[in-house]
């Protein structure tokens, strides 16, 4: 569990962060979004130290981070940032390998460790291991530059713009990669973004921070539902609030006994996803398969209708 508190940064006579407070929960994807200039990465590198705050406190599993020796911190705390940061003169394995040697691991740990990891990122340990990170494409270094963070095995993942420097395509697989990553691993994540699309997509809950103050903290859906201020509702978008809700629930949330013609939607797809495919086939209702292909139901235009007007 990671505790905000207070936390306040000036820097001369500007404030960059105003008194945040808020707590991220055990195996929790927190995402702070707001304009520039709100504070966000300011905030984020203070759970780190890499700014000392002026005033306010973290605390990592009940421990004030002011205690523990900053190398230390830094080994317990994965950062990755837009770009990556690897180290353009190491291959791939050497860069992931950075922190378990700075730990002081064995070799054998350590290569055990790069192979586990390049086959969790589904990048063949043969066929990359060796590579240096001029010969990736922009996905496989933002792969290796995650795998690299998670090394050490840290219960805390820090990501500031992580996903900035990708094309569209290659962004919503990375991270669709780090959900399902996350998922297996269970690790703890904040993660700043300017992309509200990206934050309703992998957030748990979303802190909103506007002229270095947080504003709202909360669920995707609660703040879609109630915004906490004009600020926060201009921020999600009146219009796209309806689309924003609906991707936040699956087809098994409005799925109807019974059968329909076409083409099977899966059980897992958003409820958003479900309703492009109605129109977008011309259909009232589609038949839903579970995850082996077999038919349990039905999802209809009206049932998602009727389940998003009882999110609203």
């Amino acid at each position: 569990m990671i505790e905000i508190e207070h936390l306040s940064k000036r820097f001369g006579e500007s404030i960059v962060v105003d008194d945040v407070s808020f707590t991220v929960g055990e195996g929790e994807i927190a995402v702070v979004v707001g304009t520039s200039g709100a504070g966000k990465s300011t905030l984020l590198r203070m759970i780190n130290r890499l700014v000392v705050p002026d005033a306010g406190r973290v605390l990592i599993d009940g421990q004030d981070t002011a205690t523990i020796p900053e190398d230390e911190l830094r080994h317990r705390i994965g950062y990755v940032i837009q770009g990556y940061g690897l180290f353009p003169h190491r291959t791939v394995a050497e860069n992931i390998a950075t922190v378990p040697r700075l730990l002081g691991w064995d070799r054998r740990r350590i290569a055990a460790r790069v192979e586990e990891l390049l086959d969790l990122f589904q990048l063949d340990p043969g066929e990359f291991a060796q590579k240096f990170p001029h010969q990736l494409s922009g996905g496989q270094q933002q792969r290796v530059g995650v795998a690299r963070a998670l090394a050490a095995k840290p219960a805390l993942l820090l990501m500031d713009e992580p996903f900035g420097a990708l094309d569209p395509v290659i962004r919503g697989k990375a991270q669709d990669d780090l959900l399902a990553i996350q998922r297996r691993l269970g690790t703890t994540i904040v993660l700043v973004t300017h992309d509200m699309n990206e934050a309703f997509h992998l957030g748990s809950r979303i802190a909103v921070m506007d002229q270095a103050r947080l504003v709202q903290y909360a669920k995707p859906a609660d703040l879609l539902t109630h915004p906490a201020e004009a600020f926060v509702e201009q921020l999600v978008g009146t219009a796209e609030r309806p689309f924003r809700l609906l991707s936040l629930a699956s087809v098994q949330d409005a799925m109807e006994p019974g059968s329909a013609e076409g083409d099977p939607i899966t059980v897992s797809a958003t409820l958003r996803e479900a309703l492009a495919q109605l129109i977008w086939r011309g259909r009232s209702a589609l038949p839903v398969a579970d995850a082996a292909g077999a038919p349990i139901g039905r999802i209809s235009v009206d049932g998602i209708l009727k389940h998003g007007r009882s999110l609203a």
